[in-house]
């Protein structure tokens, strides 16, 4: 009996999978149907690595049903902090401390704006233009370019880009932290019921804390790898780069109200978004109307649906 009544949310979670694993092929046929060369994409990853990084981090916080829309002025100002401490000639180490200890205040700040109540959305879309506004300032609205050779000299390990490293290093930590640790099993009760959590004794607001200072370690860690790669620390850089980080999660399967999702998720949800954006620019060199707004469109639109259908298999389950 109890196998006729689960086999409908069976049903729904054998087409989601299958839904994610056309996306995912549907954006790697647009790839490598398009590069003779596939050791060529290696430079065309790397932006979508940085991206990585910041939705694997993004995971913990959206499970607790939260949301970080301030991630890309973060890595703006600890991009323009790196800047400014290594034009101060700073030594790189303490150079790259203030950059994270800028990343893990910003964090913090708003982990403790949620966990003093104010609304995730609220909070983060303030601190979103607050801190985009701190680095245009510090900055002077300049560029910092030509970082010294002892920082660009990183940009690969044994041949391999730094980034792939850091993105499986970041995977692995968030992967453990999640799904290993009482904190990951924290983010799940939350996310699902925070009301009931808190009467279960789960510190919820030290949770945040931790958590979205997790998120500003990550977005410091992530303007490193960029000024690592770039050669130059941008204040209005990541502007719009949330949109991409959370899209990898909802994409994933990561139910934007929290409770569900996980680590493997958002691995695939990178894996779709990443290819089917680098597929949809290959092709506007033939199609003119592929520009950069429309491809913006085509992500929005892809997490509107995946939103739609997470939330219709959560009720499915619920009812069930």
């Amino acid at each position: 009996m109890n196998r006729i009544d689960s086999s409908p949310g069976q049903l729904r979670r054998i087409a989601t999978l299958g839904i994610r694993g056309c996306l995912l092929a549907i954006g790697l046929t647009l790839v490598f149907s398009q590069v003779q060369r596939p050791a060529a994409l290696v430079d065309v990853w790397l932006p979508w690595a940085e991206i990585g990084i910041l939705a694997l981090a993004m995971t913990a916080v959206i499970l607790c049903g939260g949301i970080d829309l301030s991630v890309g002025s973060t890595v703006a100002l600890c991009g323009v902090v790196l800047g400014i401490t290594l034009q101060w000639q700073w030594p790189l180490t303490f150079a790259l401390a203030a950059t994270a200890g800028c990343g893990l205040c910003a964090g913090a700040f708003n982990g403790g704006l949620v966990a003093i109540g104010l609304s995730p959305l609220v909070a983060t879309l303030a601190t979103m233009a607050f801190y985009r506004g701190l680095a245009m300032t510090l900055s002077g609205r300049e560029r910092f370019a030509g970082f010294p050779d002892s920082l660009r000299s990183w940009q690969t390990v044994a041949g391999i880009p730094l980034h792939f490293f850091c993105f499986v290093s970041v995977g692995l930590a968030t992967w453990i932290l999640i799904h290993h640790t009482r904190l990951g099993r924290w983010c799940y009760v939350i996310g699902d019921n925070r009301t009931a959590a808190r009467f279960a004794a789960v510190p919820d607001r030290r949770v945040d804390l931790s958590l979205y200072t997790l998120n500003g370690i990550a977005a410091a860690l992530v303007a490193v790898l960029h000024a690592i790669d770039e050669n130059v620390a941008i204040p209005d850089a990541f502007r719009g780069a949330e949109l991409q980080v959370i899209a990898c999660v909802v994409v994933g399967g990561t139910l934007i109200t929290g409770g569900e999702g996980g680590v493997l998720r958002t691995l695939i949800g990178i894996g779709i978004v990443t290819h089917l954006e680098i597929g949809l620019r290959f092709l506007s060199y033939r199609f003119p109307l592929l520009t950069p707004n429309s491809r913006l469109i085509v992500i929005g639109l892809l997490v509107i649906l995946v939103a739609i259908w997470n939330q219709r298999l959560q009720r499915g389950s619920d009812n069930a």
